[in-house]
Parts: C-alpha cells; structure tokens; sequence
C-alpha cells in the first residue's frame, strides 16, 4: 500500500536525479573530449528537465483519513508585502529628508532644485515614494522563503533589512541626491540618514506586522493506492483510476509582476 503523493514524488524525484546522473557523466568526459585540441572549444552535453507528462492507473483501497497540511495563503503574502513596502517608502522618505536638509546648505538654487522637488513638490514626492514601494516589493519576493518563520510569521529583522537595503540604494544612493550630498554635505549625513531611517522602520514594522501570519491550515483527503498489475485484478472497476499528471517546469512564474 502506498500514498498518491508518495508515489508521484518518487517518480518525479528519479526523473531529477536522472537528470543529474546524465550531467554528472558528461562532466566526466569532459577531458576525453577535450584533448584533442580541436576540441576545446566543444560545448558539453547536458539534460534539463522540461514539460514532463506521464499516465498513473491506480486503485483505491483506503479512504477514511484526512490529513492536515499547512501552505503559504499567497494573497495574505502578496498583501502583507504591498501594505509594508507603501508604509516603509513614506517612513524612509520622511526620515531621510530631515537628516538632508541639516547636512545641506540653506538658500543654494542647487541645493534647493534637488531636495525641493522631493520636499515640496507632493507629486514628484509621490513618485518617488511609488518607485521606493516597487523596489522593495521585489526585493521582498525575492527573499519570500527568508522572510516568512516557520510558524508563519514574519521575521522582522530580515524585512527590516531588506527595507534598509533598498533605502541605501535607491535613496541615499539616487544619482542626484548622492551628487548634491557629496558636494555639500557634511561627512557623516549618510550614517545619521541611515540611522534616522532604521528607527523609523522599527517603530513602524510591528504595527504593519501584528497578527499576520500567511500559513493556512487544510484538511486534505489522504488515500492509499495500489499500483502493481496484481494488486489492480483484485480491485472492482470502480476502484481503479487514471491519473494524468503534466508538469511544465519552464512556465512556472514566481514572482507576481509590478504594478
């Protein structure tokens, strides 16, 4: 007797390692095919899975057990990630603002150019504001599987650098900003700036972080199966399936587009 899953998973898992074996060999060969000089260039062969599909005839012999399974809720995540990267743009623009405007010379047309159209000018401050929000959002899919405990919480202190990351970057960093505080700054804006965003963050994040948490629970029908030709002679007709199972590895999207 045997579980659907299991067996699914054991096929699939002596396809990878197939696949592995097939490049491992071939790394073997590399210097056969290389000696001759002609031959160093040679590209080597390799195998990688693509769009399996495979047929499973299958009877049921046993149906009486639910089995509990916990998954990621992907659009509490997708929320959680959009809410925290519109708040942490907005703290990080009005914690780092302050921090410039000290380090910088009052009354210069160059000075003002600059900062007055991410001080003053609410809808450049607001794109400004949405291209940070973007940046992080990526930045937070990409480290999806470091942010998330394994109860399914959030780990704050991961967040809170990823935020910080992208702050450095696309903030202090920005190319007429970095410029402007360069050439008229004092030595130590960037570290304060910093430090001014990194509290804001803290004060911040529990609030956008309190009871989320993105794991559900499911109760999933749980079945044992048998497959050999003899175990199915003993089986009614109704008792027997036909699975289909298509896997297309290439298609598979990630990451949910910008918006």
């Amino acid at each position: 007797m045997a579980q659907l899953s299991s067996i699914i998973s054991s096929v699939l898992r002596d396809m990878v390692y197939a696949q592995h074996q097939a490049n491992m060999y071939a790394v073997s060969l590399e210097d056969l095919y290389r000696k001759d000089e002609r031959l160093e260039n040679f590209a080597l062969p390799s195998v990688a899975m693509g769009e399996i599909e495979f047929s499973l005839q299958y009877g049921v012999t046993d149906a009486a057990v639910n089995v509990e399974q916990y998954e990621i809720n992907y659009p509490v995540m997708r929320g959680m990630m959009k809410d925290v990267s519109n708040s942490c743009a907005d703290l990080l623009l009005s914690s780092a603002m302050p921090v410039f405007y000290d380090a910088l010379p009052p009354n210069n047309a160059e000075v003002d150019l600059v900062m007055g159209s991410l001080g003053d000018d609410m809808k450049k401050r607001r794109d400004f504001s949405a291209f940070l929000s973007r940046k992080m959002m990526r930045s937070l899919q990409k480290e999806s599987t470091a942010i998330i405990n394994d109860d399914g919480t959030l780990n704050q202190s991961t967040i809170l650098k990823v935020i910080l990351d992208v702050g450095n970057r696309y903030l202090l960093n920005q190319e007429d900003i970095k410029e402007i505080l360069d050439q008229h700054g004092h030595d130590d804006f960037k570290e304060k700036a910093l430090a001014s965003m990194k509290t804001a963050v803290e004060n911040g994040l529990p609030a956008l972080l309190k009871d989320v948490n993105v794991m559900r629970k499911r109760m999933v029908p749980s079945v044992d199966v048998c497959v050999s030709s003899e175990e199915l002679s003993k089986l009614p007709e109704e008792a027997i399936h036909t699975l289909r199972f298509k896997v297309s590895p290439n298609n598979i999207n990630l990451y949910m587009n910008e918006e």
